[in-house]
């Protein structure tokens, strides 16, 4: 285990695109962050709140497979590079539009969103080009775990930076951040597609039909998408519902939610270090289906129990299920699908993630509000469980 990961870690190209994910991952959160605070004091609701997370979730599910289509076509690294810099310098219009149009915030928001889609394919189509076949699963659990963890820091790093700095100088910080991922980026050594794989293009919309055609044939990869769309979206909810669980159900405050956030980023810490040893004994897909039904088992003890220690100690099984599946169905992704059509299905994939982040979390705050957060949380966990358990009779999916 420490062999691979020391591996992964001592190559230069994957380390400057890991510093670029990072980097960007970062500025997303805190621009999020202040976003919010932004739309509030401008609206004064909660569905003002609401804005920056349209701004978020909208542009992926609208040009998510389309942007997928021309990193399969453009330059990967050019992809990379240009989508971080125009994320900063949209950023840097926002600053004299500090309390004025919504209309405008969300409007440059939108921009900045639809920018990410180019960049979110592009960095997980380049992860094979830099890491050998047996080293994709530790270089995938890396990425996940600094996800997860970026989101985490980002969030926090929002409040002191907004008290510090103002909202002007925090929306400059997140700029600087989308700047420095440009710059690690740049030093990246993709190699473009070749001449032969690009005379074989056609237009825009046959090579969009194309990815959605190889989506729907390949059934490893279909259902693959389908439990990263499941998988994400328990995360999503788990986070949403993490203040409400913490005042109402374990009685410690909605302040201190960020505890629940920590236990799921440790179990995935964690859960980080045992798959490299867990997969040298099962498949990638069987590892995915199990650790389901143990993210499903998780979920329901959680709408279970009221205990701080019983909550945690599930939360942290979640985590590392999370991780297990996160991380094998992103190499299972890797491993199956060609090399000039990635940009294509991983902009899928990314407009599954997004929406994910967006549609379900909406739906289970409206559950949670009629049937309580436990019933939804423990309602959620049998979603998972079944989802995991259908999976036993996909064979093909069982021996990846």
């Amino acid at each position: 285990m420490v062999v691979s990961f020391r591996k992964v870690l001592s190559n230069f190209g994957f380390l400057a695109l890991w510093f670029g994910q990072l980097s960007s991952q970062l500025a997303d959160r805190v621009f999020v962050y202040v976003l919010m605070i932004l739309a509030y004091h401008l609206t004064h609701s909660n569905l003002g709140v609401a804005v920056p997370l349209l701004a978020f979730g909208l542009p992926s599910v609208l040009f998510g497979p389309l942007a997928g289509v021309f990193v399969d076509k453009w330059d990967r690294k050019a992809i990379l590079i240009v989508t971080s810099i125009i994320r900063g310098l949209l950023i840097l219009l926002l600053v004299p539009l500090v309390g004025e149009s919504l209309v405008l915030i969300f409007g440059i928001s939108f921009l900045l969103y639809t920018a990410t889609q180019f960049f979110a394919p592009a960095e997980s189509a380049s992860i094979p080009e830099l890491v050998k076949s047996d080293d994709l699963i530790v270089a995938n659990s890396l990425f996940m775990i600094t996800w997860m963890g970026a989101s985490v820091v980002g969030f926090g790093l929002g409040a002191p930076l907004v008290n510090f700095f103002g909202t002007e100088g925090t929306f400059i910080a997140s700029a600087l951040l989308y700047f420095a991922a440009a710059i690690a980026v740049a030093v990246v050594p993709l190699k473009p597609l070749n001449k032969e794989i690009k005379q074989k293009e056609h237009t825009v919309l046959k090579d969009l039909v194309f990815g959605l055609a190889f989506v729907r044939r390949h059934q490893v990869v279909r259902y693959a998408l389908y439990k990263l769309f499941v998988a994400t979206a328990a995360i999503a909810i788990v986070s949403l519902l993490a203040i409400s669980y913490a005042e109402q159900v374990l009685k410690i405050g909605e302040k201190n939610f960020g505890y629940l956030i920590f236990a799921v980023a440790a179990g995935m810490f964690v859960g980080m270090g045992l798959l490299e040893r867990l997969r040298r004994v099962m498949n990638k897909g069987t590892i995915v289906i199990v650790s389901f039904i143990v993210s499903g088992l998780a979920l329901v003890a959680i709408g279970q129990v009221s205990d701080l220690y019983l909550a945690l100690l599930s939360i942290f099984v979640l985590g590392v299920g999370n991780i297990f599946i996160t991380s094998s169905i992103q190499t299972i992704l890797q491993q199956h699908i060609p090399r000039q059509i990635r940009g294509r299905v991983f902009g899928i994939q990314n407009m599954l993630i997004n929406s994910a982040f967006v549609f379900p979390v909406i739906i289970a705050g409206w559950l949670a509000d009629i049937y309580g957060i436990q019933a939804t949380m423990s309602g959620l966990g049998w979603f998972v469980l079944v989802a995991g358990g259908m999976g036993i009779f996909f064979k093909k999916f069982r021996a990846v």
